[in-house]
């Protein structure tokens, strides 16, 4: 098909042998079904890492392509988070974080989502998650002999990029249990210790974390620090429109 040789020369113990060799067209298929081998290989390399991200069904097709930039707030945060994908190598390696916050319905979370899922596609490991859930698997690592909180807090705080949403909605108790704001400050100081890069999301500013929701200070003083960027996001709530397309 392609005229090019399917034997070669070579020379055995000093006398030429001719052996059969790959024409152009073969090693084209042959590159080819590697290619379409590799891709398989990552699109369920990509599957698994997406199930382990624990991203919910609402959020899994989140993209950066899909969002309505017509806000100019939130069209400002998606420019930085997008850039924040771009160079996620260096902020590995640096351990940048972002907080992200607004009114509620501003589109902080389908925002965070599109940049777990950006870097799903380009296989880095991520975890999508709040503190409401990450307590109920610590509550259920009490009576399971083959998980530890000790080793359930040790996998959050060292994943690679870690995404914490609507931080502040946490019933935290200064006078009594302070039981989860320890697993809080845990998780955060372990992260912040390490130099893990950590985004949030929340309804709230750093300081009405403290004064509205009773986080500690130095939980917030952890976040801070954690957070190179503040990212607010104005605007009426996406959540008042209503889809009039539907089949009833």
């Amino acid at each position: 098909k392609c005229n090019t040789p399917r034997e070669t020369t070579i020379f055995f113990t000093g006398n030429p042998k001719k052996v059969r060799c790959t024409c152009k067209c073969q090693a084209d298929e042959y590159k080819r079904l590697q290619d379409e081998e590799r891709a398989r290989e990552k699109q369920i390399q990509i599957e698994n890492l997406k199930v382990n991200s624990l991203i919910s069904k609402r959020y899994i097709n989140a993209s950066f392509e899909s969002c309505d930039l017509s806000n100019e707030t939130f069209k400002k945060a998606w420019q930085r988070c997008k850039k924040y994908c771009e160079v996620a190598d260096d902020v590995l390696e640096n351990g940048y974080g972002i907080y992200i916050f607004g009114s509620s319905g501003t589109g902080k979370t389908h925002l965070m989502a599109c940049m777990c899922n950006e870097l799903l596609l380009n296989m880095k490991q991520c975890l999508f998650t709040n503190f409401l859930e990450i307590s109920k698997a610590i509550k259920a690592t009490f009576n399971n002999k083959s998980e530890t909180e000790e080793r359930l807090i040790e996998r959050i705080s060292n994943i690679d990029y870690l995404f914490i949403d609507d931080l502040g909605t946490e019933r935290l108790n200064n006078n009594g249990d302070t039981w989860l704001q320890e697993k809080v400050y845990d998780v955060i100081n372990k992260r912040y210790n390490a130099k893990k890069p950590t985004v949030f999301t929340s309804n709230y500013t750093l300081n009405e974390l403290i004064t509205e929701r009773g986080m500690m200070q130095k939980t917030v003083d952890r976040v801070l620090e954690m957070s190179n960027v503040l990212l607010k996001i104005e605007g009426k709530s996406y959540r008042s429109n209503r889809n009039n397309d539907l089949p009833f």
